[in-house]
């Protein structure tokens, strides 16, 4: 599987020596990111965040930096948007429907155009879920899926012979990265405080889960 991979990226390198990857400092995309820095003559990443400069975020993100010696551009996530616009944890603000319109190809875009590449490269797989098979049904000739035909032990097996860590896990579906899902933000609440505050200061009802847990046990 990693050797096919390879030359299959091998081949694509032939074409264009640069590539960006979308980076989440999760298990897929560090595998990703890994592939790239062995095959690309140059290769730069972003980071598309929640909240800006969260201490818990900018650790792994300057663990990455050192690893693979990239640059990591960072963004707001295109999801962000979406939840000031109904409201997610937050009061309605007037004039949000003034807001402009970016989806995840919108960022895709902006980070090509600012590294000069003209490819992106992302840890997207068919095993993840079926809307994620139904989503790369679609090809895109700037785009490119590096491990799509892997599985979970493919992932974890090629980071244990990298010797790459596995990133810890931020919720019981064992994924990372910050989100506004209960067990995001309890595990942010309970393991980084600070950023947990940080959050709030943008999202202010988010303290309501912790609340519930205090009332409820849940």
């Amino acid at each position: 599987m990693i050797t096919e991979t390879l030359r299959a990226l091998e081949d694509v390198a032939a074409l264009s020596d640069s590539i960006v990857v979308a980076y989440s400092d999760g298990k897929d995309s560090r595998v990703v990111m890994d592939l790239c820095v062995r095959t690309f003559k140059r290769v730069e990443a972003f980071f598309m965040y929640l909240v800006p400069s969260l201490e818990c975020i900018e650790a792994g993100l300057e663990e990455a930096r050192q690893r693979w010696g990239v640059q990591i551009r960072q963004y707001p996530h295109w999801i962000v948007r979406r939840f000031i616009e109904y409201s997610v944890f937050c009061d309605p603000k007037l004039g949000r429907d003034d807001m402009p319109e970016y989806k995840l190809h919108d960022i895709y875009a902006l980070a090509m155009a600012d590294t000069g590449s003209r490819l992106l490269a992302t840890g997207a797989k068919k095993s993840d879920s079926a809307w994620r098979r139904r989503f790369m049904s679609v090809k895109y000739a700037d785009q490119i899926t590096p491990i799509a035909d892997w599985n979970k032990y493919d992932v974890l097996s090629y980071l244990k012979v990298r010797g790459i860590p596995v990133p810890v896990s931020n919720n019981k579906k064992s994924a990372t990265g910050i989100d506004l899902t209960p067990e995001s933000l309890i595990w942010l609440h309970d393991t980084f405080p600070r950023d947990f505050a940080r959050v709030c200061e943008c999202f202010p009802y988010a303290e309501s889960v912790i609340w519930q847990r205090h009332f409820y046990a849940a």
